[in-house]
């Protein structure tokens, strides 16, 4: 279930500057200049140039170049960084396929209070993907996401519902509350 949802990453990358139709090639000249502003920590040209070589926006799809990106982006707390790279470990997109590095990353998203990487994880804990099956577990990260309406999360949790007791739900309930509140301070 979890490689389903993996498809989603196209979704969740946001940075794509307005006049660049996929598949049209950068200017040599503006690459370099791209790539010059990234390598002396620019955080806008590093997360503008990752996200442009994992979707090959401009630029010839090069997931591995993405990687390095979307890794120094992440190390430094950038959340969609985070999210996406914690994707590219669990799918094996340019970093040797990894569920817990994949779990790493979308902890630190979801700590950051991304529904998506929160969505995720709940997948990962249902289906026992980077961390020990855990349904409960699972139960509250749908619930955290669900209650920031992702549609995903909701039904996820409507499902999951079926196979825990009304003990498990009320672990699970008080789990996410704890979550939030530690959370959302």
């Amino acid at each position: 279930m979890l490689r389903h949802y993996l498809l989603l990453i196209p979704l969740i990358l946001t940075t794509i500057p307005a006049g660049y139709a996929v598949d049209k090639q950068l200017p040599t000249a503006q690459l370099k200049a791209m790539q010059q502003k990234a390598a002396n920590n620019d955080l806008q040209a590093q997360l503008e140039l990752a996200d442009r070589y994992y979707k090959g926006d401009g630029v010839a799809q090069n997931y591995t170049q993405a990687a390095h990106w979307y890794q120094k982006l992440a190390a430094l707390g950038v959340a969609n960084a985070q999210l996406t790279l914690g994707l590219m470990y669990a799918k094996g997109d340019g970093v040797k396929r990894d569920d817990t590095q994949a779990v790493h990353w979308l902890m630190q998203a979801a700590e950051q209070r991304m529904p998506m990487a929160q969505y995720l994880l709940g997948v990962a804990n249902a289906e026992g993907h980077g961390v020990k099956q855990d349904l409960i577990k699972a139960y509250m990260w749908f619930e955290i996401a669900a209650a920031v309406e992702n549609e995903n999360a909701i039904a996820a949790r409507q499902a999951l519902i079926k196979k825990l007791t009304a003990n498990d739900i009320a672990v699970g309930d008080q789990m996410a509350t704890d979550w939030w509140m530690r959370f959302h301070n």
